[in-house]
């Protein structure tokens, strides 16, 4: 028996889902928010040249990837998610670790952590972004826009709530901003934060297939252990 959903359905699933991820969107500012006062209220003060060294960091980490994304364009759909979320490792860790070597975000705990909270707030910036772009396909019928449909409602992610979403940004954002101070306390950590990092990203696009749940319990795991490392030797 068929499991293809009829286009008239999938149009109408996927209209409810950005119109619910659309209301949550201003609930993703509250993570680097919430982030931001924690470390305040510890006393760490913000230093924005290294919370804007921090994001320019997760930016140029995005570049590279842009190579990597046109290479793997024309690989089957599966293996090409994987060769992209394994390459998140080096690419993004090689960054982190010239970003703290060669910038004075390394000069004091306050810069480190604000460096961290950087590179995670551009990503939930990303995020939103994308969650914007996604709604310009609600009304599009094209073989692409169906395409991008399918595949969204194939992980199930048209009937998990928007809001956990923002739980996994609160996930991922613990492991950049551990990640960081792991990585400025010893540069030689990279060693182990690359195949942690390409790990991470690789089984919850595995376990995403599986399930929303699982994937974002793993992220929530691997993310707060690293979040709490750092913390222990920051």
């Amino acid at each position: 028996m068929s499991t293809t959903i009829p286009h008239e359905q999938l149009n109408d699933r996927f209209k409810k889902a950005t119109q619910k991820a659309l209301l949550i969107l201003p609930v993703y500012i509250l993570v680097p928010v919430l982030f931001m006062s924690a470390f305040y209220a510890a006393g760490y003060a913000p230093d924005w040249k290294a919370f804007g060294l921090g994001a320019l960091g997760w930016f140029v980490a995005l570049l590279l990837r842009g190579p990597v994304s046109a290479l793997v364009a024309k690989l089957p759909e599966e293996k090409g998610r994987n060769i992209l979320a394994l390459s998140s490792g080096p690419l993004e860790e090689s960054v982190r670790l010239l970003l703290v070597a060669f910038t004075s975000v390394a000069a004091s705990s306050a810069g480190i952590v604000a460096a961290g909270q950087g590179w995670a707030a551009i990503e939930v910036l990303f995020t939103i972004v994308n969650i914007v772009a996604l709604t310009t396909l609600a009304n599009k019928t094209d073989e692409k826009a169906m395409e991008a449909k399918k595949f969204l409602a194939a992980q199930g992610q048209l009937n998990v709530s928007p809001l956990w979403g923002v739980i996994e940004r609160i996930w991922a954002s613990a492991f950049h901003i551990g990640a960081t101070m792991i990585v400025a306390f010893n540069p030689w950590t990279v060693i182990i934060l690359i195949p942690l990092h390409s790990g991470l990203n690789w089984f919850a696009v595995r376990f995403l297939n599986q399930s929303f749940l699982k994937s974002n319990m793993f992220v929530a795991i691997v993310g707060v252990i690293t979040f709490i490392v750092g913390l222990l030797v920051l």
